[in-house]
């Protein structure tokens, strides 16, 4: 499954009409950027001289997360063929007229966001929106872009989403089953029946599970969606061996009943930024770490039990509990837990709600 990424959007145009189309869509997208000729820049832009569009467009298609692009669209086919290499990893490509008539999600549309993207620019620019995929066209809700709303992982992610993407447009049957933390976030399941319990009756309709736990009952023809919204605290004495760490966790999860594909981010105190042990279990996870110091985590640690001699070695009462709720924002769903000398504490981030 793809990482989620914050999106770095860059408007490329060609002329003196598609110049000032981007200063609009800039002045309507302010997180966006625009890459223009030379002779049509103004101060604040990115320009390229003439005869230098196609290393300008290879760059940013390299380095952008999606392109807006205000041209012709063979122009952009084009440039793109050559450049693309896998839907998990190619970035969203857009075009449209420089009168803004029609918006055209090209590339990247579910997984790169592009639909998404083409609908807010239409909408703002007044404009109609051209989305081909055919969950869209279907106006079903497809597998790929119901786990982005969750932040959710799955196995096989081309795969699956050919697979249960297929289904939905064929108005095929599938069963939903959402783990109730999850419940009322998303408001939208076109093509989906949803269930309240998981159950082994109508065994032969395949079942979506969406759900941060390990053990949940599966079927042959079922897919699990992990939320990665789970952020894991991690104490230590020092110089803890990898195997300790790895232990630790393994028993932590078994205890909480956490699959670790919801691991987002691994956290602790400031003091053990170095600790070997913390980095490779987060290499392991294939997710990024932080450390706060003891200033920051005061006001959290007093949420929770604290240790007198571990206030005294770092300077903070708790230390896992005390920096999971710092980097989520809400409160542990355990209280201290600790094996092998390591500490352990998770919390889930708050995911925005459908409107």
């Amino acid at each position: 499954m793809p990482q989620q990424r914050k999106t770095n959007i860059c408007i490329l145009a060609l002329t003196g009409p598609g110049t000032k189309m981007a200063e609009k869509v800039q002045d309507l997208i302010p997180e966006t950027q625009a890459l223009v000729p030379e002779k049509y820049g103004s101060n604040g832009d990115n320009t390229f001289a003439k005869g230098d569009f196609t290393q300008a467009f290879t760059n940013v298609f390299k380095t952008a997360d999606c392109l807006v692009c205000i041209m012709a669209t063979g122009i952009v086919v084009r440039k793109v063929g050559p450049l693309m290499k896998d839907k998990t990893v190619d970035p969203a490509v857009i075009v449209m007229d420089e009168k803004a008539n029609h918006v055209i999600s090209l590339l990247s549309g579910h997984v790169g966001h592009a639909n998404a993207l083409t609908k807010r620019l239409a909408s703002l620019l007044n404009s109609d929106p051209v989305i081909t995929t055919a969950t869209d066209t279907e106006d079903v809700q497809a597998i790929d872009t119901l786990a982005q709303r969750y932040h959710g992982w799955y196995p096989e992610f081309k795969y699956n989403t050919k697979l249960f993407n297929t289904r939905l447009v064929e108005g095929k049957p599938l069963l939903l089953y959402i783990d109730p933390d999850f419940r009322g976030i998303v408001n939208q399941f076109n093509g989906f029946e949803v269930i309240d319990e998981i159950d082994q009756q109508r065994t032969e309709i395949p079942l979506v599970i969406i759900s941060d736990k390990s053990g949940v009952p599966k079927r042959q023809n079922s897919l699990q969606i992990v939320p990665q919204v789970n952020v894991l605290g991690v104490g230590s004495r020092r110089d803890v061996s990898y195997k300790m760490m790895q232990d630790a966790f393994v028993t932590f999860c078994d205890q909480q009943q956490l699959n670790w594909h919801s691991i987002c981010k691994v956290v602790s105190i400031q003091k053990k930024e170095h600790e070997n042990a913390i980095h490779y279990l987060a290499d392991c996870l294939g997710v990024p770490t932080a450390f706060y110091s003891a200033e920051q985590l005061q006001s959290t640690a007093a949420h929770y039990e604290q240790s007198a001699f571990v206030a005294k070695t770092v300077g903070v009462g708790n230390v896992a509990n005390a920096a999971s709720e710092f980097a989520s924002g809400s409160r542990t769903v355990n209280e201290r837990f600790s094996a092998n000398e390591v500490t352990m504490a998770v919390s889930k981030l708050i995911l925005k709600k459908d409107d």
